[in-house]
């Protein structure tokens, strides 16, 4: 297959693919429908009819999104090879990644192994750890000695490095989610020319919401200094830079942290009071840049990788309706749990227009 014509058939494939997107009035219909119409939707009936805990409805939904992700990931990735496929590749990754936090906390509070093993996720070959010689690993810096032999190296050697140092999972916690997002960035840059910058545009709207959340978080519910949190912020967003960050997180509060954002940023954020808040607006920020990159973007790659950011948010949103309606939970709940506004509306669509 020619460069053009996988090209060609990667923006037909992605195109298709994109139809089964929601609109923000489709989930408004999912919040008023009866949770027997969705257990047949969503191939749920049976697990539903069981009376499964929450908690292991929460794990079969997990389960049930990362295998569509998977399915879906693998139909992308045919016609590509090189920088491009890498990116999607790494993108997925973040799935086994929290199979690897898990498999540290379980060895950190000294779980048995059959316990740790519950916890994690099925993942095919192409991303998965070698759960089993992990689990035997005799401590945690072993453990990601282990990792850096393998496609995981650069994740694995900044957080032993860390771990290193400060010898607690925090920071450990946080050098991985840091390592995982630069590495999306290194492997943007090293695309080929014709998707680069559109690659760095979806990818610096996408770091611009986890800085802004890690600094509040960091910040103002884990009460780390200033210089702490910096550095574990990654200064190569799209509308928040170096300068601007180094100011933010000197900020003594959350209400701060808002005042001091500027342009595009400063108007969706003014009205933000809590980090719940924050991160929804946040979401709708990159939701909008990944349709407006989904739409028309040159790139194929580019509009793969925002289909598969979309898709995802969706069947988080899906699920968390699910199981709120399992819960018997009111509609402001179920909206609040899936990220949705108080108030029905086209929030995100309204916002595509104008973002770019």
């Amino acid at each position: 297959m020619t460069a053009i014509t996988s090209q060609t058939y990667l923006k037909t494939r992605v195109a298709v693919m994109a139809k089964q997107l929601y609109s923000p009035r489709r989930f408004e219909d999912l919040i008023h429908s009866p949770l027997e119409t969705l257990g047949k939707d969503f191939s749920l009936v049976g697990l539903i009819e069981q009376g499964l805990s929450p908690a292991t409805l929460n794990r079969v939904a997990e389960k049930a999104l990362i295998r569509t992700l998977m399915q879906e990931l693998s139909v992308l990735l045919r016609p590509l090879e090189g920088p491009a496929r890498s990116i999607l590749v790494h993108w997925i990754r973040k799935f086994e990644l929290y199979n690897l936090k898990a498999i540290i906390r379980g060895k950190l509070k000294e779980l048995p192994f059959d316990q740790i093993r519950e916890n994690l996720h099925d993942l095919p070959p192409l991303i998965s750890l070698p759960h089993e010689r992990l689990l035997r690993t005799e401590n945690i810096l072993e453990l990601l000695r282990q990792l850096e032999e393998g496609p995981y190296r650069d994740i694995a050697h900044q957080a032993r490095r860390v771990y290193e140092e400060k010898n607690e999972p925090f920071s450990l916690d946080a050098a991985i989610d840091h390592s995982y997002y630069t590495g999306l960035l290194r492997r943007a840059s090293a695309a080929e020319p014709k998707d680069r910058s559109s690659l760095l545009r979806l990818l610096g709207a996408m770091i611009d919401q986890q800085n802004l959340i890690w600094l509040l978080r960091y910040r103002f519910s884990y009460g780390l200094s200033a210089t702490e949190t910096y550095f574990l912020l990654i200064p190569f967003g799209r509308r928040l830079f170096r300068d601007h960050l180094k100011l933010l997180v000197n900020e003594d509060s959350f209400e701060g942290v808002i005042e001091g954002l500027r342009g595009h940023f400063k108007d969706v954020m003014s009205d933000v009071g809590n980090a719940l808040e924050a991160e929804r607006i946040l979401d709708n920020e990159t939701a909008a840049q990944a349709h407006q990159s989904l739409r028309f973007s040159p790139s194929a790659v580019t509009r793969s990788l925002a289909y598969l950011v979309l898709r995802e948010m969706d069947l988080k949103r899906i699920y968390a309706v699910i199981q709120g309606k399992v819960l018997k939970l009111d509609d402001s709940l179920i909206r609040t749990a899936a990220g949705m506004p108080g108030v029905p509306g086209e929030e995100t669509q309204a916002r595509v227009a104008g973002h770019v």
